[in-house]
């Protein structure tokens, strides 16, 4: 049995748990409260009651969750706080719980202060006391899944977990203020369930719903159960490389999956036949998970381009976090958590609860406001303009960071922002330096900057913790502090063209011109003329970034560096100019490069088809050995991929695969060559022949679907067999002698099971959600908020005891 410190439970939590753990003590044999929740009026000390006819004040309990306080604080507390209401209040019994251990010694002291009202020891509970009766009463553990995470062995097992780019988010007291801040809503168990059962999960939203902090907690949970964490930074191929066929217990987690930046969704969908694969090979292997979170205007467009993945309805998996679904009291316990563990003034305290009724019911709400109504970054606001702060943002949560970030820091540390946002918001220390340099040297020689002394360092500690996160990896690799941020610089910078000029014009890496002016978007109309003059000035200057800071050899890091600028040069500047094109494509002597980045194939792919049509580029890739085109080939993950790609390179450039495969004499490099690509061939169309299959079979529910199924197999067959290998053994004999008709309607009959029993599912997830939270007694607290709203003698209604926020 676990031994529990309590430490993720808020206030609320813990004194719901202590409520529950009473009542298996003190119930009766009908199993009816004997305590319940007592909200308090000022003064009145008390957290549960028990009353009968005759005493209104029968048994009194008192909680004291102490967190961060030592016993001394609470003998000094309850001696000159808790004392004199127990006294006015002359209960029956009266009751002191605590989560602070407590020995023998200190309970008679707490004794002698509460006399004559604690009639024995045994009315007095620490932890260890709390942790013997959960050890009877298992059936109370269960409910509360927050407690879970206070156990010493479990916290450890998380904890352990040092990923890089996350290292901050496994670090004890993050956590466990994650956890007290986290606000169970029906969302959780729906996605726990969609998990379960569909072996991944897709949660999408909007900016700032809880995506991120609803998949932490999922995970935690897995971690929990010894699952194995596997964090996914860059692209979904990096699942390929640690999923293991065996039983061993995985859980994966992809978090934007789709990316942020135009660029990154280009290369997101230059994968999407890779994704259906290793999703339906999580679906068949047991102890495995995986956990996407993508943004909603994202992932509807990203789902209407790829036919691959509205046909293999990944949507079946998706949990939608919608704000319109949060009621008036998961608002209000957001925003009442959120105030218990700020560290904010008491005046600013007051201001908060004074205008919750207003902030919970705004349009805007959302827990990343609250996150920053509630962070340090507000402390120095007098309570005035803390709440005009409030209104305005709530107004406009575009701005959300405008106060912080054009009032409270330097220009200098502006530079250094900006320069990191322009490298898509995370990077190495030295190259954030370097990149900071740059643009350092660029304000000195056009706007007539001093260059301070140290000035990146100084920076760097100023925003430390409050702009962006240094993790403690050898690279100590920088990114900004939240999604809100980044968000804010998405709006500043659409807005403000004089900055995001001055970044491209001081810029370093060639990323820095990626993340603003994305490929393949008509940007040849939306670039300005002077920006296309200063790339050509600088485009020998700029260099690219070490792909996820892996050391490659130089020649490697050149080819990149020709090929990005070959990209630019014929996207961004003019594609007229061919001379210029040619010459760089010239320069590529090694393009074993692209096999290293998907996204290489796609915009080398995207870069062919774009000039097909054009002379000189055709007779120059034209003249490329067959190696350059074996690469293209071999890193396609369909059949209709080999196709299209294998139709542009033989139609447009002229590459015929069994002319060059003809004879293979004594070449060993040739002959590997086609050996390989044989077996890719094979991989990949019995690839589609298994997802015709399982479709099929599990959950094809229209009669005749398997007849579009046989035809495309037979057109991948007669494809492979006429322009690669006319020697390959293909066949799909599985797919014929099955009543395909006869699975179709099953399944139907199946589905329509489900979907009854659907109500079943809704019933338990209710029920969950309810033995967690009872929503009536915030509504009431909102009724009577609006009754009194606009007595300013009632506006003081709310007050603050012992770091819980009481209501009336």
């Amino acid at each position: 049995m676990a031994d529990y410190d309590f430490s993720t439970l808020n206030y609320a939590d813990f004194e719901k748990l202590v409520c529950d753990l009473l009542n298996c003590q003190h119930g009766d044999k009908k199993n009816l409260a004997h305590f319940r929740s007592f909200k308090a009026g000022k003064d009145k000390g008390i957290d549960l009651l028990h009353s009968t006819e005759s005493r209104g004040y029968d048994t009194v309990v008192q909680v004291k969750h102490y967190i961060k306080s030592p016993i001394s604080n609470l003998l000094y507390d309850i001696e000159n706080k808790e004392k004199t209401k127990v006294d006015r209040l002359k209960p029956n019994n009266y009751i002191f719980v605590t989560s602070l251990p407590l020995n023998p010694n200190e309970k008679e002291k707490i004794k002698k202060i509460f006399d004559p009202h604690i009639k024995q020891l045994g009315n007095i509970l620490g932890r260890d006391d709390l942790n013997d009766i959960l050890r009877l009463n298992p059936s109370v553990e269960q409910n509360h899944y927050k407690l879970w995470f206070s156990s010493t062995t479990v916290l450890t097992k998380i904890l352990n977990y040092k990923y890089e780019g996350r290292r901050n988010e496994f670090n004890e007291d993050i956590l466990k203020k994650k956890l007290r801040l986290f606000v169970v809503t029906k969302d959780y168990f729906l996605a726990k369930e969609t998990l379960k059962k569909n072996k991944y999960l897709i949660i999408s939203g909007n900016p700032g719903v809880g995506k991120t902090t609803l998949s932490d907690i999922l995970i935690y949970d897995y971690i929990k159960d010894d699952y194995e964490l596997n964090i996914i930074y860059d692209s979904i191929k990096e699942l390929e490389e640690t999923l293991k066929n065996d039983e061993s217990k995985q859980v994966f987690y992809f978090d934007d999956f789709l990316g942020h930046t135009q660029a990154e969704i280009n290369k997101a969908k230059s994968t999407d036949s890779i994704l259906i694969r290793l999703l339906s090979r999580i679906q068949k292997q047991s102890n495995k998970y995986l956990i996407l979170n993508t943004r909603k205007f994202i992932l509807s467009p990203y789902l209407e381009e790829s036919e691959r993945l509205r046909n293999f309805n990944p949507l079946k998996a998706e949990t939608q976090i919608e704000l319109h679904s949060y009621t008036y009291g998961i608002k209000r316990r957001i925003l009442d958590n959120h105030i218990l563990e700020s560290d904010l003034r008491e005046e600013l305290i007051q201001e908060l609860v004074r205008l919750a009724p207003f902030i919970c019911q705004h349009v805007n709400f959302t827990p990343r406001i609250i996150e920053f109504f509630t962070g340090s970054k507000i402390e120095k606001f007098s309570s005035a303009d803390f709440e005009k702060f409030i209104l305005s943002n709530l107004k406009n949560p575009k701005e959300i960071w405008n106060h912080a970030y054009t009032k409270q820091i330097s220009d200098f540390d502006r530079f250094l922002l900006n320069t990191l946002y322009s490298l898509n918001n995370w990077v190495s220390c030295k190259e954030l330096e370097s990149a900071y340099h740059a643009r350092l040297n660029y304000e000195v020689v056009t706007n007539n900057y001093t260059k301070p002394l140290e000035s990146f360092f100084t920076s760097l500690r100023n925003l430390n913790k409050g702009f962006l996160n240094i993790d403690s990896s050898p690279d100590k690799n920088i990114s900004l502090i939240n999604p809100s941020l980044r968000d804010f610089f998405d709006y500043y910078f659409m807005e403000n063209t004089l900055e995001k000029e001055r970044v491209l014009k001081s810029a370093l890496y060639i990323e820095q011109w990626y993340f603003f002016y994305k490929p393949f978007k008509d940007v040849k109309n939306i670039i300005p003329k002077y920006l296309k003059q200063c790339f050509r000035q600088n485009i020998n200057n700029l260099c690219s970034l070490k792909i996820d800071n892996k050391i490659c050899s130089t020649e490697k890091v050149l080819e990149e560096n020709i090929f990005s600028k070959l990209i630019f040069n014929y996207y961004f500047i003019n594609d007229s100019e061919v001379n210029k094109t040619v010459a760089l494509l010239k320069k590529i002597n090694n393009w074993s490069f692209l096999e290293k980045n998907i996204f290489n194939i796609y915009l080398m792919q995207k870069l062919m088809t774009a000039a097909s049509n054009n002379e000189k580029i055709n007779s120059l890739l034209n003249s490329l050995d067959y190696k350059f085109y074996m690469i293209l080939l071999n890193n396609q993950n369909s059949i209709f991929e080999l196709i299209d790609t294998y139709n542009l390179i033989f139609k447009h450039y002229g590459f015929n695969f069994l002319r060059e495969f003809q004879t293979l004499g004594q070449d060993c490099d040739k002959q590997e060559v086609y050996r390989v690509f044989n077996q890719r061939v094979t991989s990949i169309f019995n690839e589609e022949i298994d997802s015709a299959y399982n479709h099929l079979k599990k959950h094809n529910t229209e009669r005749d679907s398997h007849i579009e199924y046989l035809q495309n197999l037979e057109i991948s067959k007669n494809f492979i067999t006429k322009n690669l290998f006319s020697d390959l053994e293909l066949n799909f004999n599985i797919l014929y002698g099955v009543d395909w008709n006869d699975c179709a309607d099953k399944n139907l009959m199946e589905n329509d099971i489900k979907y009854n029993l659907e109500y079943d599912v809704d019933e338990y997830i209710e029920q969950q959600y309810e033995s967690h939270y009872d929503e009536d007694e915030y509504y009431e607290d909102y009724m009577h908020e609006l009754q009194v709203g606009s007595n300013e003698n009632e506006t003081d209604d709310y007050f603050i005891e012992d770091g819980d926020i009481l209501p009336f």
